[in-house]
């Protein structure tokens, strides 16, 4: 059911709720759209956020035309493009230029501009934003230009404040969000783990929350199913394998929240512990993969292709698969075994720039005995993403790249039951236990997200059992 304070909220044309982790904000995001009069705009950052949203939405058999769950990002681009003359987008925008708050501002000025007010109020009964913590300024400026059209409200926990923008660029909860959507009320009903059994847990995150916002975090007091191990930081996947290797009863999921600035060293952990990881949109392998395909040829761009593999996957052996591909290209006629496909394959990647060569010598490799994926939802982008331009020739690999993140979006994520992750990705989440890293938290919002991702059991791997941040 509703809290009050959703309800006094929902007698307003805006306001905020502060709803610290697991204490039911996406239930209640979820009621809302259900019960409201109308279709219901939801919009939050993450694709977990979206998969989040819509997993509440059907639990509650909230029927699919009462509410339009979308990424932010998502949202304002197809506004914006849809309507170029009144958003001022322009039309060679590319998601490969990484500019989103262009987008934000096109979109805004399009809802200020009028134009589209018939639209909106045609399409939608209000508006619900999720995570609003996370907001830019940007952000927060098309959020105010859709409640000047429709009934608005907003939702979330500056504790939870971990996405790295450049300093200004955050809306400040306290001096822009309030002032703008009046405070309704907090939520302080650990729902999340009253759920799974495991109240004492709740309690005691929900009693230290003032420590943690303050940075102390001390685990001395904690109830047993969360335990502290001492690690030091910097350690490798091997050394770390042990201390992670938690093997949850059968249909429970384990979560390890590792390093949240390099995807390497998560897959590491994952190949260490017999895991897959989780994988951001647009992340730094994908980018780098795509960038050497545009500048790299011949053997070059094989060592990017086993790169590329060597990372995603266990038992590719790309160092012997890059020797036997220099040897047939060198000395085609002298190579007394007889090549495999995936040996074939790369040699046709050396030989033509055609994406489709890249995207055969993948599939190949991954098709060969031994070899199993650590990294399943990068490889699905990327094969993806190739098929695309194979499909289509004038296809730019930037421009099916940015296709096929938006139909993951669209599609929710598919959460291994042993995954490797970051507090940035795991943000939205819930897992049934979870193993928290010396790497994994830069900050207190950090450690407060990694925390709170747990339901039964988290295991704390740090230098010290109590410290500040």
């Amino acid at each position: 059911m509703l809290e009050l304070t959703v309800q006094q909220m929902l007698r307003s044309r805006a306001g905020a709720i502060e709803a610290p982790a697991g204490t039911g904000k996406t239930e209640q995001i979820a009621l809302v759209a259900g019960n409201g009069p109308g279709r219901w705009l939801i919009l939050t950052h993450t694709v977990a956020g979206v998969d989040a949203i819509r997993r509440r939405l059907v639990k509650h058999k909230i029927h699919p035309d009462k509410a339009q769950v979308e990424t932010l990002s998502a949202w304002a681009h197809r506004w914006a493009r849809a309507f170029p003359r009144g958003s001022g987008l322009a039309a060679d925008w590319s998601a490969s230029s990484r500019e989103w708050d262009v987008v934000m501002v096109a979109a805004t000025a399009l809802i200020d501009s009028c134009a589209v007010q018939s639209i909106l109020s045609a399409s939608y009964n209000g508006v619900l934003v999720d995570e609003y913590q996370d907001c830019t300024v940007a952000h927060h400026g098309l959020v105010r230009a859709l409640s000047r059209h429709l009934p608005c409200y907003v939702f979330g926990d500056p504790l939870q404040a971990i996405f790295g923008f450049r300093p200004g660029m955050l809306a400040n909860w306290h001096t822009d969000t309030l002032t703008a959507f009046p405070q309704a009320g907090v939520l302080n009903t650990p729902q999340r783990w009253i759920r799974a059994g495991n109240s004492a847990l709740g309690a005691w995150l929900i009693g230290q929350r003032a420590n943690f916002q303050t940075g102390i975090f001390d685990f001395r007091g904690a109830p047993s199913c969360l335990e502290w191990q001492p690690r030091a930081p910097k350690l490798a996947a091997q050394q770390l394998a042990g201390s992670c290797s938690i093997r949850p009863p059968d249909g429970e999921a384990l979560a390890i929240i590792h390093s949240s600035v390099d995807e390497v060293r998560r897959a590491d952990l994952a190949k260490a512990i017999g895991a897959t990881t989780i994988e951001p949109i647009g992340g730094k392998t994908e980018r780098s993969f795509y960038e050497s395909l545009r500048t790299q040829s011949g053997i070059d761009r094989v060592k990017a292709v086993l790169d590329l593999v060597g990372t995603a996957y266990v038992g590719v052996e790309s160092s012997s698969k890059r020797k036997r591909v220099e040897s047939l290209l060198a000395n085609p006629t002298r190579i007394k075994n007889p090549p495999t496909a995936a040996e074939l394959a790369l040699t046709g990647v050396a030989a033509n720039g055609s994406l489709a060569s890249v995207l055969d010598a993948i599939r190949c490799i991954e098709n060969e005995t031994g070899v199993t994926t650590v990294r399943p939802e990068l490889v699905y982008c990327i094969k993806s993403a190739l098929q695309l331009c194979a499909e289509n020739p004038s296809l730019q690999l930037d421009d099916a790249a940015f296709q096929v993140a938006n139909a993951r979006r669209e599609k929710g994520r598919n959460i291994r039951n042993r995954s490797v992750g970051s507090t940035l990705l795991v943000k939205g989440l819930e897992f049934d236990h979870v193993v928290i890293t010396p790497d994994a938290c830069e900050n207190r919002h950090h450690w407060y997200v990694a925390l709170t991702r747990g339901t039964k059991s988290v295991r704390v791997l740090a230098p010290s059992v109590s410290f500040s941040v």
